[in-house]
């Protein structure tokens, strides 16, 4: 009976061994799951600032062409009239 009854303590002990390991699966799943959240989070995040960034660029060179044409029709006005002045 006494090898018998021993077997419990050992029983008992691989047990809450067990539901220690259980919970610190769970807890390493829950973190793992976390991280990959935020990662994505991450993700998201990146590629709208990308997106922006050109939109940024086509902004910046539509103000220079505007600037650009505005000044040529300016040279070409000018030009025109030192050449009737000329004639």
């Amino acid at each position: 009976m006494e090898g018998g009854s021993s077997l419990f303590p050992r029983a008992n002990s691989k047990s809450s061994e067990l539901e220690m390991l259980q919970k610190q699966h769970e807890e390493k799943t829950m973190k793992i799951q976390e991280l990959k959240r935020q990662i994505e989070s991450v993700k998201l995040r990146l590629e709208k600032q990308k997106k922006e960034v050109p939109k940024e660029k086509m902004e910046a060179f539509k103000i220079l062409s505007e600037k650009y044409n505005s000044m040529r029709d300016e040279y070409n006005g000018l030009l025109a009239e030192k050449l009737g002045k000329n004639e």
